[in-house]
C-alpha cells in the first residue's frame, strides 16, 4: 500500500466514499455474505477494471488488518487538502471547522467525525504530527469521513492564526471556560478548537482563542468524553444558525 493510500473498512464507510469519490477507489475485497450489498461498487470496478476479490472472513481479516471490517475493505488514494484548498472552497462564506488539538484516539476521531458531518462541519484540523487518520477512524465515522475531509497542517498554531486572519472566529473549551456555552452567540465563520481529554487545549492555543467556552452540567463527572463534548458544541452552533 502506498503513503498516499488507505484502507477503508465498514459497510456505511464504504458505501459513502463509493457514492463521494470512486474515482479515488483503488482495490476492493469483499466476503461472499456481502458481495450482493456492493453489486454496484463491484459492477464499477469490472466496468473501470479495477481489483476486486471475494474472499473469505480470514483472508479478509488479514488484508484489512483488524477484525471490525463488516465484510469488506476498499483500498483508495487519500482525501487530504491543505488549508490554503479549505480557504479557497469557503470563501468568504459561512463556515464551521473543528481544530483538534492532540486528539489522536481513532474511535475519538472517527466518533467527532460522524458528529461532525451531521452538524454540517466543513472540516476538520489536525497537526501533522498527531498521525494519519486510522481505517478504524473511517470505520467509526460511518461514511463521516468521506463527507468532512480532514486538513493536516504543520504548525496548529499558526493554522489558526491563518484562519483567524481570514475572519473566523476561534472558539476553544474548557472547563474553567471564561462562558456558558449556551450564553455565546456563534458567529458565521467559527473554528471550533477541542483539545485532547487529559491535557485539554494547549496554552498556545488558549492564547490565540477570542473565546474559551465551558459545558455546563451537574459536575457529577469530571469531564465529557472529547467526541461527545464536540457534538454537544457543534449541535448548539447549528441550532443558532439554523434559526
Amino acid at each position: 500500500m502506498a503513503s498516499d493510500e488507505i484502507k477503508v473498512c465498514g459497510v456505511a464507510a464504504c458505501r459513502t466514499l463509493f457514492e463521494v469519490r470512486p474515482d479515488d477507489i483503488v482495490r476492493v475485497y469483499v466476503t461472499k455474505a456481502v458481495k450482493r450489498r456492493f453489486s454496484a461498487l463491484v459492477a464499477y470496478c469490472s466496468r473501470e477494471r479495477l481489483a476486486y476479490h471475494v474472499v473469505d472472513e480470514e483472508e479478509l481479516s488479514k488484508v484489512a488488518a483488524t477484525t471490525h471490517h463488516e465484510g469488506v475493505c476498499v483500498l483508495a488514494r487519500t482525501w487530504a487538502p491543505s488549508l490554503t484548498d479549505l480557504l479557497a472552497r469557503v470563501g468568504d462564506g459561512p463556515a464551521l471547522v473543528v481544530a483538534l488539538d492532540g486528539v489522536d484516539n481513532p474511535h475519538n476521531l472517527g466518533a467527532i467525525l460522524r458528529s461532525a458531518a451531521h452538524f454540517g462541519v466543513l472540516a476538520l484540523v489536525r497537526a501533522e504530527q498527531d498521525g494519519r487518520t486510522a481505517p478504524s477512524a473511517h470505520r467509526v465515522a460511518e461514511g463521516g469521513a468521506e463527507v468532512v475531509p480532514v486538513v493536516r497542517v504543520e504548525d496548529f498554531v499558526e493554522a489558526l492564526k491563518r484562519l483567524s486572519a481570514s475572519g473566523f472566529e476561534i472558539v476553544a473549551t474548557a472547563g474553567d471556560g471564561d462562558r456558558d456555552l449556551y450564553d455565546h452567540r456563534f458567529t458565521r465563520r467559527t473554528v471550533l478548537v477541542m483539545g485532547a481529554e487529559r491535557e485539554g487545549v494547549s496554552r498556545p492555543v488558549r492564547g490565540v482563542a477570542d473565546a474559551v467556552l465551558s459545558i455546563g452540567g451537574t459536575g457529577a463527572v469530571e469531564s465529557l468524553n472529547v467526541s461527545v463534548a464536540t457534538a454537544v458544541v457543534i449541535a448548539e452552533r447549528w441550532r443558532q444558525t439554523q434559526r
